[in-house]
């Protein structure tokens, strides 16, 4: 297997589901589409799969046959991957395990990392869980959760869907999302939802509460968050979308149609440095599409 370079590729974990072919699958689109190579990543178990050294020769032969296994998933990864684009540059790479470790890894010098929301079978379905959510955590670049129909994985002509708030997470997936309309040539779904919490007002001190001060200022935050990007991508065609509702609720009634959703790994007023947002976390679980989670160095 080759090492990945350092050539800012999008990586793609496999690890034998469907759905990680469909998310290899997707993944190589979107890098055809950037004019950047594919490395497709594979992983080891973790070592001291067994602990009595009359195990060792076992040991060393069940790690063979599972790199020689890797090795086979990763190839017909690629092959597939091939079928869709022939002229893509792919490279594959065998980590070291747990799976977080080797995509955390491949991610230091990436422009994507791309997985599926679920593995090869029960177990595998609940270390990828984890596997999920400490890449989206800690990946220096944005992080896409594959979902959807493994039938049908490649881009089409769906629009964009990207969630703003006005932090400055909420900014990057943006960016994001405009780059990567702008790359598909489809069009972009601005949403910014709002709730009239307790800070603004409930029960009988709702009727205090100037509500249309309130949805003007809103509107005011997608407008400053979105301000700039249409003349950097005139191409792109933009949908600006404000309702009131739970950020996630709200962002899901907008997914029907869409192809992919664009958040930040959490919202305004939460610590930079918190581990992903509940809406974040709930779109990762219901979303029908990938959902791109984006971060700031």
């Amino acid at each position: 297997m080759s090492t990945p370079s350092t050539g800012k590729a999008v990586v793609a974990g496999v690890d034998g589901s469907e759905t990680a072919v469909a998310a290899a699958r997707w993944a190589g689109a979107v890098a055809s589409r950037i004019g950047a190579p594919l490395h497709l990543v594979h992983s080891m178990p973790p070592e001291g799969i067994f602990y009595s050294e009359a195990a060792v020769l076992v040991q060393s032969q069940m790690i063979q046959q599972l790199e020689e296994d890797g090795k086979k998933l990763l190839a017909d990864a690629a092959e597939r991957v091939r079928a869709d684009h022939p002229d893509l540059e792919i490279g594959s790479f065998i980590g070291p395990g747990p799976a977080a470790k080797s995509l955390l890894e491949a991610a230091e010098d990436a422009r994507l990392v791309v997985m599926g929301a679920t593995g090869a079978g029960a177990l595998e379905n609940f270390l990828l869980g984890s596997t999920v959510l400490r890449v989206a955590n800690h990946a220096p670049c944005p992080v896409v959760v594959w979902r959807g129909d493994t039938d049908a994985p490649l881009p089409d002509s769906r629009p964009i869907v990207v969630g703003v708030d006005g932090s400055e997470l909420s900014s990057a997936a943006v960016t994001h999302a405009f780059d990567l309309a702008s790359a598909l040539n489809v069009p972009l779904r601005a949403v910014h939802s709002w709730i009239g919490d307790a800070a603004l007002g409930v029960g009988a001190t709702a009727a205090l509460v100037d509500w249309d001060a309130v949805e003007t200022s809103e509107t005011a935050v997608l407008a400053e968050t979105l301000a700039g990007w249409s003349d950097r991508h005139p191409e792109v065609t933009v949908d600006r979308v404000i309702d009131r509702g739970p950020a996630t609720k709200v962002l899901l009634a907008h997914l029907d149609d869409a192809q992919l959703v664009a958040v930040g790994s959490h919202g305004r007023g939460q610590f930079r440095a918190a581990l992903l947002g509940s809406t974040s976390q709930n779109l990762l679980h219901k979303a029908p599409c990938p959902v791109l989670i984006a971060r700031t160095s």
